[in-house]
């Protein structure tokens, strides 16, 4: 299993949301050549497995691809079959975790409020995703939970834009997720993957302009 430093060396992840399985695979390959360093693919996107393999193939490994919008404990072993590198709930599923740890995968479970991250931290995830951190406040959210949750690594998703990266990292977050900001649905539909790439590039400068990895 790979360690946190591993999954996410820039700490930040392109989350692709599409129901056209191409166009989700050229728009991921769009994302790392802006230097987007990790990829979420999740159930939602059709044949999500097959886009998986083939974006590992394509980067030789050397990104991080997880799968996500995973409620189904049954959906770990056959991420780890596809080379998934992580497993992402969007809600708190230990049943999920549990499977993630019979398999040896990373585990992102999902929560939203102060009680749902302690039970994923319980329930044994390598990772908390605060999701939607949005809606909730984004970045002022993060620095109350951070008071009392000092040590709780953490995944920020759900409505977060390339301008707030910095502000996100400064405040000891793990992983910052982008899916509209960086996929933009008007430009997945023109096929505009240079748009996707010069997004990548603006979301890897501000990461590059943050201190290194640094486990919270």
């Amino acid at each position: 299993m790979l360690t946190l430093e591993e999954a996410f060396p820039t700490r930040v992840a392109g989350v692709i949301r599409s129901d056209d399985p191409e166009a989700a695979f050229r728009a991921c390959l769009a994302a790392v050549d802006g230097g987007v360093a990790t990829l979420e693919v999740p159930l939602t996107v059709p044949s999500c497995f097959d886009v998986i393999r083939g974006l590992i193939a394509s980067t030789l490994s050397s990104v991080p691809v997880g799968v996500g919008t995973v409620f189904d404990p049954n959906v770990v072993p056959r991420a780890k079959k596809a080379g998934a590198a992580f497993v992402v709930t969007p809600t708190l599923v230990p049943e999920v975790a549990e499977a993630c740890a019979r398999e040896d995968i990373m585990c992102i479970l999902g929560a939203l409020t102060p009680t749902e991250i302690h039970g994923a931290s319980l329930a044994g995830a390598d990772m908390v995703k605060i999701f939607p951190v949005q809606s909730m406040g984004g970045p002022d959210y993060i620095k109350l939970l951070k008071g009392p949750m000092p040590d709780v690594p953490f995944w920020v998703s759900g409505g977060v834009e390339i301008d707030q990266i910095r502000h996100y990292l400064a405040l000891g977050v793990c992983a910052v997720g982008l899916t509209s900001a960086l996929f933009p649905p008007d430009a997945l539909r023109r096929g505009d993957m240079a748009t996707i790439t010069e997004l990548a590039r603006r979301a890897s400068t501000a990461t590059t302009a943050t201190a290194s990895w640094v486990r919270a």
